[in-house]
């Protein structure tokens, strides 16, 4: 008989790659949930499930306020929390996608990063679900695996990704500002590689790692991206862009403008106890062709 599965997110650009690979093995019984519709987008009658992997996250169209990003992010769970109870293991996707790290080239566990001051609602509303779900599958006994992936990129952009909106936005500006600074990246096929991997080997253990491919400076990134388009780079100081940040918000705020420049941009990493792991599966795809891949994939679509 097989295993059952159940998928919380799986319409959105990580999720939908998790779903596809699971689909290809033919191992399993897969039932999609939407946590924004609130019902099972397959015909499933059953109630119980051998795993539940939850990549879902707040909604793009929910208001991005402090008070707001925690009153849909315990109505997610609200929607979801019987899936949770009747799941014997979990995989929950939660946050590590950054941009920006004036600090360390490779990521490291011990790396502080303040998200309720720099990042944007849906890191927020990842962050919350996550001690949601800790607390939760304390209380239920449940054996899980928390993935934090770094900044995910790829060819597919479901529902207009904010990462693959970063690679759009460096595609197709002339001048580009940009910090000395470091990206830590990771292929969303690799991504749900690893993850595959975690549920063949039924590796359940409670632990928090931290995927990721590659940490390079954001200005080869960049160089990497446009190849030999014709650009111009100018390399702005870090606090300058931090500045800009802070009274970008207090604008908004004040509502003298509406416009969010660097919200997208996460400039430090999450403190967490987690150890990092590097994609290293025979089937991984390498940089030069992650970066080939979704620069053809963004000029041709």
């Amino acid at each position: 008989m097989k295993k059952t599965i159940c998928c919380v997110g799986s319409s959105g650009f990580i999720g939908n790659q998790i779903y596809k690979k699971l689909k290809k093995l033919n191992k399993f019984e897969i039932y999609r949930f939407s946590s924004k519709k609130n019902k099972f987008i397959d015909k499933c009658k059953i109630e119980k499930f051998d795993l539940l992997i939850f990549s879902a996250g707040i909604h793009a169209e929910s208001n991005n306020d402090d008070k707001n990003i925690f009153y849909e992010t315990k109505k997610i769970f609200r929607k979801t929390s019987n899936l949770f109870i009747n799941s014997n293991n979990i995989i929950f996707i939660s946050s590590f996608k950054t941009c920006f790290n004036i600090d360390k080239k490779i990521i490291k566990s011990d790396n502080s990063y303040n998200y309720y001051k720099y990042d944007n609602y849906y890191g927020k509303s990842k962050l919350i679900f996550e001690k949601l779900f800790v607390k939760v599958s304390s209380k239920l006994n449940k054996k899980y695996k928390i993935i934090c992936p770094s900044h995910v990129i790829g060819p597919e952009d479901f529902n207009n990704s904010s990462n693959g909106n970063f690679f759009k936005y460096i595609l197709k500006k002339k001048i580009i500002f940009y910090p000395s600074c470091f990206i830590s990246i990771i292929d969303v096929r690799n991504l749900s590689q690893i993850i595959i991997d975690i549920i063949l080997k039924n590796d359940f253990d409670n632990s928090k790692i931290i995927a990721n491919d590659k940490s390079i400076l954001l200005e080869q990134y960049i160089e990497d991206i446009k190849l030999k388009e014709n650009y111009v780079k100018l390399k702005v100081n870090f606090n300058l862009v931090k500045l800009v940040y802070f009274i970008n918000k207090f604008l908004i705020k004040m509502k003298i403008m509406n416009k969010n420049f660097i919200s997208k941009n996460r400039v430090k990493y999450i403190e967490m106890k987690a150890k990092t792991e590097v994609s290293n599966s025979t089937k991984k795809i390498e940089y030069k062709k992650t970066i080939s891949d979704t620069r053809n994939f963004f000029l041709n679509r």
